[in-house]
């Protein structure tokens, strides 16, 4: 028989701020994204928007029970998760003492369209500029967790989770630019990605020139290089490259 301890321990939970990107989207200034919640379908708080997530089970890992959750409760599944903060207070959850690691994902809307499950009543997505009262201290995580990536943004390669292999700058800058709220300038992105080494050419990926629709001209086309990538990833960089002309 395994040893039991006689003090209370905390349950822990997985929660998922999933940012939900406007895959054609051209407006100017950039368009906020959105942000998955669902409304829940039991006490406490029932009724109230949240994000989607609940317990982990006792032989679970944590990234799996994130995804179980979202899928569950949203019908999202594939997301590429990645832990983005802890929150412990004492009072956070009215059943008890619990402590949630929070993961983020970054997904195109047109991709998903969520539906609520499990006791998930809704799930529907919200724009970060106008979001609901939430349950718990949901509130509270999205901005900071919202806070923290656009830092992150600033300061680490960014884009890979949300563009093809081959790409424009003004594709790249586009994702940048929804999600940091404001403009930035296609040719500084390019130059500083360039010269530490983020991205590299990869016209010799295609066997045809790729033409615009419209002007007939070629696109300049690039590719992340994953071994600089991800070693950025670690260190970061110089955050005042992405500053608007």
């Amino acid at each position: 028989m395994g040893y039991t301890y006689e003090y209370p321990r905390p349950a822990v939970c997985v929660d998922c701020v999933v940012f939900g990107l406007p895959e054609t989207d051209t407006s100017r200034p950039p368009a906020s994204p959105d942000v998955l919640l669902i409304q829940r379908g039991r006490p406490p708080f029932a009724g109230m928007w949240a994000l989607p997530g609940g317990f982990v089970d006792i032989d679970e890992p944590l990234e799996a029970a994130a995804a179980r959750e979202l899928e569950e409760e949203t019908g999202i599944r594939g997301a590429a998760l990645e832990v983005a903060g802890v929150y412990g207070a004492p009072g956070r959850d009215p059943r008890g003492r619990t402590i949630s690691i929070v993961y983020r994902a970054l997904v195109w809307k047109s991709a998903h369209s969520p539906q609520g499950g499990d006791d998930a009543a809704k799930a529907q997505w919200f724009s970060l500029s106008a979001l609901p009262p939430m349950a718990f201290d949901h509130n509270q995580i999205v901005k900071e967790i919202t806070e923290n990536l656009r830092r992150d943004i600033r300061t680490r390669p960014f884009g890979r989770e949300l563009l093809p292999d081959s790409f424009t700058i003004s594709e790249l800058r586009r994702v940048y630019e929804i999600m940091l709220g404001c403009p930035v300038s296609a040719r500084k992105l390019q130059s500083f990605l360039l010269k530490v080494g983020v991205i590299e050419p990869a016209e010799q990926a295609h066997s045809a020139p790729v033409e615009t629709p419209t002007l007939g001209r070629r696109r300049k086309l690039f590719r992340f290089c994953s071994a600089v990538y991800e070693e950025l990833a670690r260190s970061g960089f110089t955050p005042e490259v992405f500053a608007a002309r």
